[in-house]
């Protein structure tokens, strides 16, 4: 059987949280000046994020040092990915603009056909801050749905299966990514109601995160949870720059 899950652990959950916390920072001056939440108190806007963000971090930090060892997932696995150092993750960086122009693609072909899921600004913000800001965001993302989320799941199915050996089965390991993904989509979808996106446009504001979702869950399992803030940070940036075009 599953082994029990151990306390957490400071040099193992603290640079997670650090990094979280810092992003979350990082978010924080585009996200307050996002259209959808315009018609919210700046100051409630800013400690909703900053309360959220944080609390969201720390449990992902504290969920994924304890839980990602059984199940061989890891923070940082450059061992992994082929290159070394840095090198190492241009491989996640080409899925990154690999997920960008799909995602994008997918927005543009609505746009085409009539559907209305809102300009890229509308979702990444616009100005000096929409770059950082984006980047800072998918890097909180990844902590909280592919470190803590996934990494809840994959081991929660790991724990509860006839244990045959420490491997994680496939099954698992999808069902963690299709929950973190689909739990990404959702997070949208309040924000294009209240903006007034039709169902149609809902959707495509709910299918993008959830194609890149997946993508990145499938970074994290294969490889390692850098790899995946890496990607998002790609996609991300690539993103912020169209929302100026």
């Amino acid at each position: 059987m599953a082994l029990e899950p151990g306390l957490v652990e400071p040099r193992r959950a603290g640079p997670p949280f650090a990094v979280g916390v810092l992003a979350v920072l990082g978010a924080l001056p585009a996200v307050t000046a996002l259209e959808p939440l315009a018609a919210a108190p700046r100051w409630l806007v800013v400690v909703v994020v900053i309360t959220v963000g944080v609390v969201g971090v720390g449990v992902a930090a504290a969920v994924g040092s304890v839980l990602a060892r059984d199940i061989g997932f890891r923070a940082l696995g450059t061992d992994r990915l082929p290159g070394t150092g840095l090198r190492a993750y241009r491989l996640p960086a080409v899925v990154g603009v690999a997920v960008a122009v799909v995602t994008l693609g997918i927005h543009a072909v609505a746009v085409a056909v009539g559907v209305d899921p809102g300009p890229p600004s509308r979702w990444v913000g616009d100005g000096s801050f929409a770059v950082v800001a984006s980047v800072a965001g998918g890097t909180v993302a990844e902590l909280v749905l592919r470190f803590g989320v996934m990494t809840f799941v994959v081991w929660t199915a790991w724990t509860y299966r006839p244990a045959i050996d420490r491997s994680v089965t496939p099954t698992s390991a999808w069902a963690g990514v299709l929950v973190a993904a689909a739990l990404g989509g959702c997070a949208a979808v309040p924000v294009a109601i209240a903006d007034g996106v039709g169902p149609a446009g809902v959707a495509i504001a709910a299918a993008v995160p959830f194609v890149g979702g997946v993508v990145f869950g499938l970074l994290y399992w294969r490889y390692d949870l850098a790899a995946a803030v890496v990607a998002h940070a790609v996609a991300s940036l690539l993103w912020a720059l169209a929302a100026t075009i």
